[in-house]
């Protein structure tokens, strides 16, 4: 396939039809058609060596984790995860780099994805309904998503992932277009707290319905970017939700911050130099950052503030 670097990703373009009709997306039409629909689509990565890698990450989490585990069990702490695990466990590196998930990326958005980030969950998050676009997103609008993988069967009763279809529609969230400031954001412990009224409205504005994942060990969801979605409820605390997720970045991009992002007068965007989890780099070194202007760390992150104790569901 071509690449496409027209500035917008290729399920969200308003020719997406003669794309699809064209054959654009190749042998991930369905899953095309869908992403562009609802925000989302599943692929079933179910096999012998999906079963190995899923039971081996288990298997070395279990052991520790086992402090965090045993907390949670007694009510004393919260969900317990693991974030970047990909920097010692092989095996989450390999999830992170599923080829089959690096193809269908391709297809989708027009460009090279890379893995930049991953989580993994013991239960459910119990996360509040967010937009992971707020967290981190780019420029051109709309090349971050978020992958993620079943490391088990998943019960109605361990706080399993629930999404709004079609909210990846709403318009992109930053502390700028709130009208938030520095300030607000320094004093919030949680500072995803300012933006959920604004989710929340969007909800009901748009008559948006909450559906459920109770997805088989080995399969995949892939969200966009702008996807609301959450964590439910852990109604069964002995009931675990092993999930992985794995957050992409695409190439030719800026990356952002919105959260911390404000108008240029309040220290403009918070802009982000990720990880690239194939080679364990920067995606720019120093001289390219600084060959295209930019400083690094964002103004606002340069300044003193609380560090937000992200669960990403």
């Amino acid at each position: 396939m071509a690449l496409d670097l027209t500035g917008m990703p290729l399920v969200d373009r308003p020719d997406f039809e003669d794309l699809l009709a064209k054959g654009q997306f190749g042998p991930w039409s369905l899953e095309a058609e869908r992403m562009h629909r609802d925000g989302f689509c599943v692929i079933d990565m179910g096999s012998p060596e999906m079963d190995r890698l899923c039971g081996s990450i288990i298997d070395q989490l279990s052991l520790r984790l086992a402090p965090e585990i045993a907390q949670w069990c007694q009510q004393q702490a919260g969900p317990p995860r693991l974030q970047d695990g990909w920097k010692d466990i092989p095996e989450i590196k390999t999830l992170a780099l599923l080829p089959a998930v690096a193809d269908l990326l391709k297809h989708l958005y027009g460009r090279v994805a890379f893995a930049f980030q991953s989580l993994n969950f013991v239960v459910g998050s119990q996360q509040s309904t967010h937009s992971d676009a707020v967290h981190f997103h780019s420029y051109p609008n709309g090349f971050m998503c978020g992958v993620w993988i079943a490391l088990e069967d998943v019960s109605d009763d361990s706080g399993p992932l629930a999404y709004y279809p079609g909210s990846h529609r709403s318009p992109y969230l930053s502390a700028r277009h709130l009208g938030l400031s520095p300030d607000q954001l320094r004093n919030e412990e949680h500072p995803q707290l300012l933006f959920e009224p604004a989710w929340q409205q969007q909800i009901a504005h748009d008559g948006l319905h909450q559906e459920t994942f109770l997805p088989r060990r080995g399969q995949v969801l892939i969200w966009h970017a702008n996807l609301l979605h959450g964590g439910l409820p852990v109604t069964n605390p002995l009931a675990t939700r092993w999930s992985q997720v794995v957050h992409y970045y695409f190439d030719q991009c800026l990356y952002t911050t919105p959260m911390f992002s404000f108008a240029a007068d309040q220290g403009g965007d918070d802009l982000r130099n990720p990880y690239r989890i194939e080679n364990g780099r920067r995606r720019y070194t120093t001289e390219e950052w600084q060959a295209m202007g930019l400083t690094a760390p964002g103004a606002f992150r340069q300044a003193s503030r609380p560090v937000e104790r992200l669960r990403h569901a």
